[in-house]
C-alpha cells in the first residue's frame, strides 16, 4: 500500500491506491478494474499540455484521447451535453466495476482478517467525533496504521465513520485522504446492510454526486483523477451495494 503523506493535491499523486505492477490493459476496450481506470486517467492527464485552451471543453473531453474509447459517457449527436455527463462513466465500465468490486471486497476482507491488531490500539473512542476527524485526516493514508485501524473497528464503527465523513466533505472537492478512507471502509462492510446503513450509504453517494456535478460544471483536466476517484466511490455504492437508482 502507498504510505506517502496525504497533504498533496490531486494530479501530484494518485487519487486512490493502485498496486505496483498494475497495467492499463487493452486500450481498445473498456477498463475492467478500478486500477486500469485510474491508470488510464493518469496516462491521459500526462499526455495533456499543462496549459490548455479549448473552445468547447465538453467536446475536448470526449475526443482528447484519439484512437481510444472515451472513459466518460458519450454525447448523443445533436443533443447538448449536460455538464455532469462529462464526468459519468459509461454502462460497460459500470458493469465491469460491479464484478471488480466484489473481488476487491473479498481480497480486502481477507487481508483485514490476517492483520495483526495491537492489544490496545491508540485510536479515539466510539463517540469522539472531533478526535476521529483529526485522526483520519492526519494518518498516513494506506499505511499499516490505517489497515490496523480498519481491522480493529467493527461494522457499526465503520458505518459511523462513513456517516461522519459525509458531513466532513467539502461541497466542491474530494481530498485524497477522504477518498482512501471511504474506499477502504466501503470494502470492509458486509454485503447485507440494514435499512439505516443503506440510507447512510445513499446519503454519502448523493453527496459525492453533488461534488462531481460541481466539478464537471467547471472541469479542467487537472481534476481528472479526482473525478475518477468520485466515480469509483459512487459505483462502489450503486453497484457494490445495489443502489443503481442513484446513477
Amino acid at each position: 500500500m502507498d504510505d506517502n503523506n496525504s497533504d498533496i493535491v490531486y494530479g501530484q499523486r494518485g487519487a486512490l491506491p493502485v498496486p505496483r505492477g498494475a497495467t492499463p490493459g487493452d486500450l481498445s476496450i473498456e477498463p475492467e478494474s478500478g486500477e486500469q481506470y485510474m491508470l488510464r486517467v493518469r496516462m491521459e492527464a500526462a499526455s495533456i499540455p499543462n496549459v490548455i485552451v479549448a473552445n468547447n471543453r465538453h467536446q475536448f473531453l470526449l475526443t482528447s484521447n484519439p484512437g481510444k474509447r472515451p472513459l466518460v459517457a458519450n454525447n448523443p449527436v445533436g443533443h447538448p451535453l449536460p455538464p455532469d455527463s462529462v464526468a459519468q462513466p459509461n454502462a460497460e465500465w459500470l458493469s465491469h466495476f460491479e464484478q471488480y468490486f466484489a473481488r476487491q471486497r473479498h481480497h480486502f476482507r481477507t487481508a483485514l482478517s490476517a492483520t495483526n491488531i495491537p492489544a490496545n490500539p491508540d485510536i479515539p473512542g466510539i463517540g469522539q467525533i472531533r478526535e476521529w476527524k483529526s485522526y483520519c485526516y492526519e494518518i498516513r493514508d494506506g499505511s499499516c496504521q490505517m489497515l490496523a485501524t480498519l481491522a480493529h473497528i467493527d461494522q457499526p464503527m465503520a458505518m459511523r465513520l462513513l456517516k461522519w465523513m459525509t458531513t466532513w466533505l467539502s461541497k466542491d472537492q474530494l481530498r485524497r485522504v477522504e477518498a482512501i478512507w471511504m474506499w477502504y471502509l466501503l470494502l470492509s462492510l458486509d454485503s447485507l446492510l440494514d435499512h439505516e446503513d443503506t440510507h447512510a450509504l445513499r446519503e454519502l453517494c448523493r453527496t459525492l454526486l453533488r461534488i462531481r456535478s460541481i466539478i464537471a460544471t467547471n472541469f479542467t483536466p487537472t481534476r481528472g483523477e479526482e473525478v475518477a476517484a468520485l466515480n469509483i466511490l459512487i459505483a462502489a455504492v450503486t453497484r457494490g451495494y445495489r443502489q443503481r437508482d442513484l446513477e
